[in-house]
């Protein structure tokens, strides 16, 4: 929303708020300094100052939030009413020779409620909702219009108590006797206007039907207001002297303001959905409690004789025994006319269950679809994961670095550098520090919606530990209450467990699709061990023996004979690269030992003149589970490798400790340590991934003096 607009909005709302209070006020203050009229009079009078206070506040909000179209008619029924109610008031001032000028205000009192209040029953009902306007509607809206504005007209030019006066005797009493049709036509478009909004609130689903029973139920009472002055005059007079008109007109405030700021709003409503429920509850429960002390005293009258002031006594008791049950029963029915089905405890949780089981975009999108219907978001995104990534404390420091990242000695910037206490954080040292393998930054799940206002944040846990988030936003330029977080919270575990579910699922995907691939390059090494090296051996041997044949044959003996020893030893040698890449896949020490054996094994197998390596095993490391052996196994083989090959080692130590219920795997060297400029090669990305598989961690630290260190610790 841009600013100009905003602020054009804002202006609007505030001059349309502040001139009907302002009218409502004045007219409020000659009260005092007034006299007394008749009756039905007053009550007109005590109708107009309420809509006019009412409305004037409905259409600055409506106006502000955007819905200029039944802001503006409100905001006229609320300016009109007003000024018909100082017009009331005006004439009535108790001055000497009358206040000046008061044939112009008994004028404003004829017309000046006119145009605002015959829209608000013929036309906003129509208005009042969330989609485009049908056509039947579109007709609708125009004769409403054309009627609202055909009788303004009527009553503003006449000889008599008119606005502007003009036509002659003939003309005004052709006015004064086509009221009732007049006000027919009224009665009847309004009814319209009730009906649809009934039909809507039947057939519309509940997220869009709320608020639409309170609007047919105001609409239909503004409609039902006029029915006295659309009777011929022998019959309207009784009625509209017992002030019928007036007295359903102020019912219907208790329905039609809220019902219009609800659908019309919808989202709009954050930020001031408290204020209107209680404003309405107050409303509600200070009507209906005068109704009922009126009703109840007097029936008290009517049935048993009392003495003076019992009656009043005894209404007063049974209001204070039914007022507390009342505003229960009154604020469950309005928090779910604000706030919808999530004002209802249970029933964002229920939403979510039936989403997250029967959606087809999937549990984890239906249980984000569900969160912004229930909560009414605007936008919802979940991430999971740490966004500074996996941390793993094994040092005095620790660097966190994001999936494929070079691991050696990166460089500080745009890095989290955690410092020991007492350290500066500024240039720190490449000494002593761990560098941390960590997933990818806040992967999004899923999102539904757009972003709007400023984000609120979730936290979700599972099992005690962070799973990731939950950010929200309400509408642009909305600020999100407390109670949204408060229903956000009870959601947080259910959603904290489909988050964690769904990355496992992914997980569980990727180490598949791992091991699927292991299997694919375990078999592309075999062939090409077997194409590129048995073949040509077992090639070579044949020619040799061929050779050695024909030598026998020209009776060449000794040199067959040395032929054959040459034979012999090519022979031993391939017999060894067979065993070789026998234990390179699966040594058989691993299957009938344990892993403490197969390590021992590794250690002696590769070390020579070129590198000394030594194992130490602790603990019962014959009990573990296959695959955590085989995994390990491959680990340290690969460390190891690396040590000789990257590392110009001299030295390196395999450390495997078994205790509880976690495997702890060391490889040091004391080879050249961690390099800067160093890509991440293959040999570690492998071996991260099979941490990752075993739900362990893989972690790379500098060894003192120099040298690198390989921590390896996952789940028994």
């Amino acid at each position: 929303m841009s600013t100009g607009r905003w602020s054009g909005d804002r202006v609007a709302a505030v001059v349309v708020a502040g001139s009907s209070l302002t009218i409502a006020g004045v007219a409020v203050l000659m009260l005092p300094f007034s006299r007394s009229d008749e009756a039905w009079t007053e009550w007109f009078y005590l109708n107009d100052v309420i809509v006019g206070v009412v409305y004037g506040l409905m259409a600055g909000l409506l106006i502000g939030r955007g819905a200029r179209v039944v802001g503006g008619f409100a905001g006229l029924a609320a300016i009109g009413c007003g000024v018909a109610a100082a017009g009331q008031r005006y004439p009535l001032l108790d001055v000497a020779g009358g206040p000046p000028f008061a044939e112009v205000f008994l004028a404003l009192l004829g017309t000046a409620w006119v145009p605002g209040t015959l829209a608000l029953i013929t036309v906003v009902p129509w208005l009042v909702r969330d989609d485009r306007l049908p056509g039947y509607a579109r007709v609708a809206v125009a004769a409403g219009v054309l009627v609202s504005a055909t009788i303004t007209l009527m009553r503003v030019v006449r000889p008599v108590n008119g606005l502007i006066p003009a036509g002659n005797r003939e003309w005004d009493a052709f006015v004064e006797e086509t009221l009732p049709v007049q006000m027919g036509i009224v009665v009847l478009l309004g009814l319209l206007a009730a009906g649809d909004a009934g039909l809507r609130w039947r057939r519309l689903p509940e997220e869009r039907r709320r608020g639409l029973g309170w609007l047919t139920i105001g609409a239909g009472l503004m409609a039902l207001s006029f029915v006295p002055l659309a009777l011929p005059l022998p019959v309207s007079v009784p009625l509209v002297s017992a002030s019928v008109t007036p007295v359903l007109q102020m019912a219907a405030q208790a329905f039609f303001p809220a019902a219009t700021l609800v659908v019309v709003l919808r989202q709009r409503l954050w930020g001031i959905d408290v204020a209107v429920s209680r404003a309405l509850l107050w409303s509600l429960l200070t009507a209906g409690s005068v109704a009922a002390y009126v009703l109840v005293a007097q029936a008290v009258v009517w049935l048993v004789p009392l003495p003076d002031g019992t009656p009043g006594a005894v209404a007063a008791a049974v209001l204070a025994v039914a007022v507390f049950p009342a505003r229960t029963w009154l604020q469950a029915r309005v928090d779910h006319l604000v706030r919808g089905p999530s004002a209802r405890p249970g029933t964002a949780a229920e939403r979510l269950a039936r989403r997250i089981g029967t959606d087809e975009s999937g549990p984890v999108q239906g249980a984000v679809e569900a969160i912004r219907e229930s909560v009414r978001l605007h936008y919802v995104r979940l991430e999971t994961g740490d966004p500074a990534g996996s941390i793993m404390p094994t040092g005095d420091r620790t660097v966190v670095l994001a999936k494929g990242e070079a691991t050696a000695n990166p460089p500080t910037q745009d890095r989290t550098f955690i410092p020991a206490k007492g350290e500066a954080t500024a240039n720190p040292p490449t000494q002593d520090r761990t560098f941390v393998l960590a997933n990818d930054v806040a992967p999004v799940l899923a999102e539904a919606g757009t972003p709007g206002g400023p984000e609120l944040v979730v936290p979700l846990t599972y099992g005690g530990a962070a799973v990731g988030r939950l950010v929200v936003t309400g509408a642009p330029g909305e600020r999100l209450d407390g109670r949204t977080r408060k229903d956000l919270d009870v959601l947080a575990g259910p959603v904290a467990a489909v988050a964690q579910l769904a990355v496992r699922g992914e997980e569980l995907a990727a180490a598949r699709a791992r091991t699927t691939a292991a299997r694919v390059e375990e078999r592309r090494l075999l062939r090409r061990e077997l194409h590129d090296r048995l073949g040509p051996t077992l090639v070579g041997i044949g020619l040799t023996v061929q050779g050695a044949r024909n030598m026998l044959g020209a009776g060449r003996a000794a040199e067959a004979d040395e032929l054959l020893g040459q034979l012999r030893a090519e022979l031993d040698r391939s017999a060894e690269d067979v065993r070789t890449l026998a234990r390179a896949l699966l040594p058989p020490s691993l299957e009938r030992d344990g892993l403490g054996a197969a390590v021992t094994e590794l250690a002696q197998r590769l070390g020579g003149t070129d590198l000394a390596v030594t194992a130490e095993v602790s603990g019962d490391a014959g009990s573990l589970r296959p695959e955590v052996a085989a995994g390990l196994y491959g680990i340290a083989a690969e460390a190891l490798v690396n040590a000789r090959r990257h590392a110009r080692a001299a030295a390196a130590a395999v450390r495997l400790t078994v205790a509880g219920d976690a495997v702890l795997l060391e490889v040091t060297d004391d080879g050249r340590g961690l390099d800067v400029a160093a890509e991440p090669g293959i040999g570690l990305q492998s071996m991260r991934e099979r941490a990752e598989e075993l739900g362990g961690t893989l972690s790379l630290a500098g060894a003192a003096p120099t040298g690198t260190c390989v921590r390896v610790e996952v789940p028994r």
